[in-house]
């Protein structure tokens, strides 16, 4: 019960953002993160991408926000040892910018003769 309910809230505060609201949820929809949540298991590149197409999952809005058994997903997969499923799903997770002025961290010393 604990578990459907993490993966439930998981799944509201994902869809927030695209305005589905909770009453909307059904249970195929949890049905397709708790496949996708097993098939990051698998350390099968091939076998998590087939459960992605075959329920339609975009990786892009769902994943950054999946929490399976109360970890992100790629936690999830890393812990459990399924390191190539872990690093495809990396590429769906938002990274880091910083930018840096090269001209700011280094005095520029000019010479001239007068």
């Amino acid at each position: 019960m604990r578990k459907r309910t993490v993966l439930l809230s998981a799944l509201v505060v994902g869809m927030s953002f695209s305005g589905v609201s909770q009453a909307e949820i059904g249970g195929w929809m949890e049905q397709s993160l708790v496949a996708v949540c097993k098939a990051s298991l698998s350390n099968r590149v091939v076998t998590f991408n087939n459960t992605m197409k075959d329920y339609r999952v975009n990786g892009q809005r769902i994943l950054p926000n999946l929490m399976c058994n109360g970890e992100e997903i790629q936690e999830f997969a890393l812990n459990r040892g399924a390191d190539k499923t872990a690093a495809h799903i990396q590429r769906y997770l938002p990274g880091t910018v910083t930018i840096q002025d090269i001209a700011m961290n280094q005095p520029v010393q000019v010479w001239f003769e007068e």
